[in-house]
């Protein structure tokens, strides 16, 4: 009997082997059965919800486009006779200096202003 007990303490080297060839399949096994469908599962749905992002995304930039802009668009735009910078050169002939003597007299003037308020803090 004491030989029995040396032989399950001793091990061989085919024993080894064998153990270590069955625990590899086993991992294998595992990775296949469980690790593997869980990345397909995965994929599956990224490509879905990628699709569902880009679909969303051009979605909205439509949306945007056709006319739902809101407020943001409606600041954008300002009125139709309103011009940013006057009337450029053609109107400077007639009349047009004075126009532009005048706004730069304002800005002139709000300049000041702000000068003033910084010089107080």
């Amino acid at each position: 009997m004491a030989r029995d007990d040396d032989d399950d303490d001793r091990g061989s080297q085919a024993g080894t082997l064998i153990k270590g060839g069955l625990l590899a399949l086993g991992a294998l096994a595992a990775v296949y059965f469980i690790v593997m469908p869980l990345f397909f599962v995965g994929l599956f749905l990224a490509k879905y919800a990628f699709f569902a992002a880009a679909l969303a995304g051009a979605g909205y930039i439509g949306y945007r486009m056709i006319g739902g802009g809101g407020g943001e668009r409606r600041a954008l735009r300002g009125h139709r006779g309103q011009k940013a910078l006057g009337t450029g050169r053609r109107g400077r002939s007639s009349g047009g200096s004075d126009d532009f003597e005048r706004k730069m007299r304002e800005l002139d003037a709000i300049e000041k202003r702000l000068d003033a308020e910084i010089g107080k803090r």
